[in-house]
């Protein structure tokens, strides 16, 4: 009985049960043959770290999603921005059908979403050093204002200032450190 719950559950492509020596891939409920995880568009197999959109009509790669997405909400605007209601996962590692995490009753844990590294340009970054060489600790009203002047959200705005703070904390430490070697190096 317990086999059949652990074995019972099909491929979402297939349709085809895994044996207890098969890898998996799992989208949401949904648990593929890792040679099944693949775009219905293009037929890309999809790896770990790949983003992709499980929709009713299958599992798409990031670019057919956004192809798809753009034409569902309105081919006229080229920049429209992708539909909220169908966000994009990442491919996580191939897990062994023999783990426990098939059983939809076990711990399951809340899906974590991926934030794209901001890539900050020349301008923005200006605006962020003039304003920490001013004051490396700025209040909410002065965040407020480089949120407008950069198009930064806040918690890029907040994190930057995290890190550079750590950034020159660490500078200075060095310095000290490398200044204390030298009179040391001249006896």
């Amino acid at each position: 009985r317990a086999l059949l719950r652990l074995y019972g559950i099909k491929c979402a492509k297939c349709s085809i049960g895994f044996s207890k020596n098969d890898f998996v891939m799992r989208a949401r409920s949904k648990v593929y043959h890792i040679e099944c995880f693949r775009c219905v568009a293009c037929s890309r197999q999809l790896i770990p770290g790949d983003e992709f959109a499980l929709r009713e009509d299958g599992l798409f790669c990031r670019a057919d999603h956004d192809v798809v997405e753009r034409a569902s909400l309105g081919a006229g605007d080229p920049l429209s921005p992708l539909h909220p209601a169908r966000p994009l996962q990442m491919a996580a590692e191939p897990i062994s059908a023999r783990q426990p995490a098939l059983r939809p009753h076990v711990h399951k844990q809340p899906e974590k979403t991926t934030r794209v590294r901001t890539v900050l340009n020349e301008k923005q970054l200006h605006t962020l050093r003039t304003c920490y060489a001013a004051n490396p600790r700025p209040d909410a009203l002065m965040k407020e204002q480089l949120v407008e002047m950069t198009g930064l959200s806040p918690r890029v705005i907040r994190v930057w200032f995290q890190n550079k703070r750590c950034k020159d904390k660490k500078r200075s430490i060095m310095m000290k450190q490398l200044q204390q070697q030298q009179p040391n190096d001249k006896t």
